[in-house]
């Protein structure tokens, strides 16, 4: 895929190899390496699997959001269920990260935020497992939001959120390419 390597274990080798990504491809590349490493992570038949038994239902939408509150901490830090509502009706199809303390908080990078993990993750899930998810990210609060079910909008408000050039730590410390 990409042919880097670091000398890093788990969370942190993530974060490393996130700042590499960043700092050495153009915004799109960006967003296309995380997509394929998301494909490789699961065989084929797997996702094929789940987007053929789990269509788009209430259920669905539920236990995808169920589902990400369980396995996903290590990644984005604490988060609950919440309802959102969908067609006219409530349902706890949304995931709530109060505080993206992990991925956010620790690069304070707009751009690594949206390249490295919002536009991948959605068009992962919607693409592999055939679930459309809106991820909403609060760059003011570092809070976001994941909903299950609803299609992201065609002019994404944090797709326009500026670069916090003075308190980007990827930019300042790593020298990345974020800039959105």
């Amino acid at each position: 895929m990409t042919g880097l390597k670091n000398e890093k274990d788990g969370y942190e080798s993530l974060i490393d190899a996130a700042l590499a990504i960043s700092r050495i491809f153009s915004l799109d590349k960006q967003s296309e390496i995380v997509t394929q490493a998301l494909e490789r992570a699961f065989p084929s038949y797997i996702l094929t699997m789940i987007k053929v038994m789990m269509p788009p239902s209430r259920f669905s939408r539920e236990y995808f959001a169920a589902f990400t509150t369980i396995f996903f901490p290590w990644l984005v830090g604490p988060c609950e269920v919440m309802e959102s509502e969908v067609d006219g009706r409530k349902e706890k199809n949304m995931v709530y990260i109060p505080k993206c303390s992990r991925f956010l908080e620790s690069t304070n990078c707009v751009g690594m935020c949206t390249n490295l993990c919002k536009i991948p993750c959605q068009k992962f899930i919607q693409d592999s497992l055939g679930m459309k998810v809106y991820m909403s990210p609060n760059f003011d609060d570092m809070s976001c939001e994941m909903i299950f079910g609803q299609q992201p909008p065609e002019d994404d408000p944090a797709l326009k959120q500026p670069c916090f050039r003075t308190k980007c730590i990827a930019k300042q410390n790593h020298g990345v390419n974020c800039s959105i």
